[in-house]
């Protein structure tokens, strides 16, 4: 993890592993629910943060990696995408945990079949 930087913590990945799911859950719901609305404008919203959330952490990268020099140091040379992959892979990692917690959780949601309490009202 990269302390400091925002997105890049659990709270940040777990974020962009809800907005990345966010558009599905919802078209699954308008197509099965007749009464459930698309919203399209919430989704657009939280992907236009997670996109921004992505190009500020490769913007940030980007600015360390020119300005103080921040690479890797290996005994063999890594061409310039090899070393954006090995330093982005923690990241990466996290990510892909957080996604596949995220899916369990919903797909034991969804097994549950959890109903609302609907109270009787008179």
């Amino acid at each position: 993890m990269n302390i400091g930087l925002p997105g890049a913590g659990i709270g940040g990945l777990y974020y962009l592993g809800c907005t990345a799911i966010m558009p599905i859950k919802e078209l699954y719901l308008t197509l099965k629910k007749p009464e459930h609305k698309f919203r399209y404008r919430l989704v657009a919203t939280q992907l236009a943060i997670a996109v921004g959330i992505i190009a500020g952490l490769f913007l940030i990268y980007q600015l360390a990696s020119g300005i103080l020099g921040v690479g890797l140091s290996v005994t063999e040379p890594l061409s310039e995408d090899a070393a954006l992959f090995y330093s982005l892979l923690p990241i990466m990692v996290s990510f892909s945990l957080l996604i596949v917690i995220l899916a369990l959780v919903e797909l034991v949601a969804f097994l549950t079949n959890k109903h609302e309490c609907r109270v009787e009202k008179g």
